[in-house]
């Protein structure tokens, strides 16, 4: 018969759970345990099981444990999912901590025969529930490559992706909190609901709100950063906490967390809305090249430091590029993909 475990049999487990194993039996089985998380999901498994049948052993009767390991695993062999059932057993383990209780026995008059057999049926049944009960909400994964998107997700949050970001989210929502996890940048106009917190997972920082419509942009090898538009958020790393309320923004940097304005042109890529007050025209162009995921250049890194105010409305890039170069007395080019703004530079 073919063992379900790699490297470790069901018999042995039996015995760990009786108490009746050798001590190197006790370290293989330990061994086993610290090897794989999976590992120690099954021997919780197996205790709560094993657990079941504690009430049917008396001083009078005594049942073969490893023929009744062999039995019921036929019956285990035939399932394949999980049971939420076993979840604080499995934290247990996965803790290090492996608790048992000491069964109450109880006076029986069952032949050994019947006994078996109720044990080893409940034993099935255990496991049955085990494999097909509390698994969790399929995760569903939505991405973008060259693209902006949108999705929705169950609660009603409407969630914005800029190009090479990805977000996912269970298939429904269950507990206390709304998790999602985001790698790459998205804006999130979050449902209300007071009693069931939306958290987002950006990298390791965790951005925490009840209804509001903030900027998460959490790209590999950057520096997190929030950008809130309405509402109240909370940021944090580890210990660190902050609060943002509208027109505020926090970076985060290993465990620092700073605060500044909002920048109101953060969300450009969404909304292809852009507001410049005497901003350094190298600072322009790097506003408008992640807004209209564009190469645009400098010819002239003096160019750099002419000061520009001006606002675009939806615009294409190629009017608000001309619109840029004929205020600021420059010359317009493009070669291929490649935007230039050519000059001597300002004034």
């Amino acid at each position: 018969m073919n063992n379900p475990h790699d490297n470790i049999s069901d018999e042995l487990l039996a015995r760990f759970l009786a108490e009746t194993a050798t001590p190197t039996e006790i370290a293989e089985v330990k061994n086993w345990l610290n090897s794989d998380p999976e590992n120690q999901k099954e021997l919780a498994a197996f205790e709560i099981l094993w657990e079941k049948t504690a009430d049917l052993k008396t001083n009078h009767i005594k049942v073969d444990t490893d023929a009744a390991w062999n039995k019921v695993r036929l019956q285990m062999k035939t399932n394949n999912s999980q049971s939420e059932h076993l979840t604080e057993k499995y934290n247990d383990y996965s803790q290090g901590r492996i608790t048992r209780e000491l069964p109450v026995k109880k006076p029986f008059s069952f032949p050994v025969w019947i006994a078996a057999a109720v044990s080893i049926t409940i034993l099935a049944f255990g496991w049955f529930i085990f494999k097909t009960q509390g698994n969790n909400p399929e995760q569903i994964e939505v991405a973008t490559t060259n693209n902006t998107g949108e999705t929705t997700l169950p609660d009603g949050t409407r969630v914005f992706l800029n190009y090479n970001s990805s977000i996912s989210y269970p298939e429904s929502f269950s507990g206390d909190l709304r998790s999602v996890a985001l790698k790459g940048e998205a804006f999130f106009d979050v449902k209300p609901d007071a009693s069931h917190p939306f958290v987002i997972d950006a990298n390791g920082t965790q951005v925490r709100v009840l209804g509001t419509s903030f900027n998460v942009k959490a790209y590999k090898k950057e520096l997190v950063r929030i950008d809130v538009k309405t509402g109240k958020v909370r940021v944090s790393k580890n210990d660190k906490k902050i609060e943002l309320i509208k027109g505020q923004s926090a970076e985060v940097l290993n465990d620092t967390l700073k605060s500044m304005r909002a920048d109101v042109n953060i969300m450009g890529y969404k909304t292809q809305v852009f507001d410049f007050n005497a901003t350094n025209l190298g600072d322009v162009v790097n506003t408008l090249r992640e807004g209209y995921h564009s190469d645009i250049r400098l010819s002239n890194q003096k160019l750099a430091q002419c000061r520009l105010t001006i606002s675009f409305q939806k615009e294409p890039l190629d009017a608000t590029l001309s619109v840029i170069a004929e205020t600021l007395e420059l010359h317009l080019r493009k070669d291929g993909k490649i935007y230039w703004l050519e000059g001597n530079g300002c004034q």
